[in-house]
């Protein structure tokens, strides 16, 4: 209880020193991702990844004063690959908890369509990482948590426009996630693995 008293007092100082002009608002997003691994080794590798089909979804917050916006996000979101031989697949599906933050640079502050680009970086953990292979039909699933870093961080490059509407504002967005760090655990020299998604993505702000 004593935490909860803290927290809200300390939001309220907080709010007491926001300035009155400044437009601030809270709204979800989701849609769709496209995610492949960035592969690199010292000799030849074996295969190559494809994308994999996937998504992203969360809430996300809008502090800005004009041109400029302040934007954290929490997101969760599946990155991975696929490898597809005749009828046969294996895919690595990866779900993270991502927490981009965004700096949002409005083109066109006022009016009812607004375009904007936003750049910023992520950091992320991982939830589960499954690998997943289908043969004749038949699927077998494997744990494979273990043998990958549980967090990630990266850079992220953004645009889109922003519809305002009567008491709501609606933003269509296309997204690109680089991934920084490699995810391997144990990699051996020159071998790494990284991440990298492109997004689309559909938002509804209050």
């Amino acid at each position: 209880m004593k935490r909860l008293l803290v927290l809200a007092l300390a939001t309220a100082c907080l709010a007491a020193f926001i300035p009155q002009d400044l437009d601030a608002g809270v709204g979800i997003k989701g849609g769709f991702a496209l995610t492949k691994f960035q592969m690199a080794s010292a000799d030849p590798l074996p295969f190559q990844w494809a994308n994999l089909p996937s998504y992203a979804a969360g809430v996300y917050f809008n502090i800005g004063l004009g041109f400029f916006s302040f934007q954290p996000e929490i997101l969760y979101t599946r990155t991975g690959g696929k490898y597809v031989m005749d009828e046969d697949r294996l895919e690595f599906r990866f779900d993270y908890l991502q927490v981009p933050v965004l700096l949002k640079i409005n083109v066109v502050p006022a009016g009812p369509i607004r375009p904007f680009i936003c750049g910023g970086g992520y950091g992320a953990y991982l939830i589960r990482a499954a690998g997943v292979m289908v043969v004749g039909g038949a699927s077998v699933e494997e744990d494979i948590r273990d043998s990958f870093q549980v967090f990630d961080y990266g850079l992220v490059g953004a645009l889109g426009l922003t519809f305002k509407l009567p008491g709501f504002g609606l933003t269509v967005e296309g997204r690109y996630n680089y991934g920084m760090r490699n995810l391997y655990v144990d990699p051996l020299e020159g071998e790494s693995m990284k991440n990298s998604s492109m997004m689309a993505l559909v938002g509804v702000s209050f």
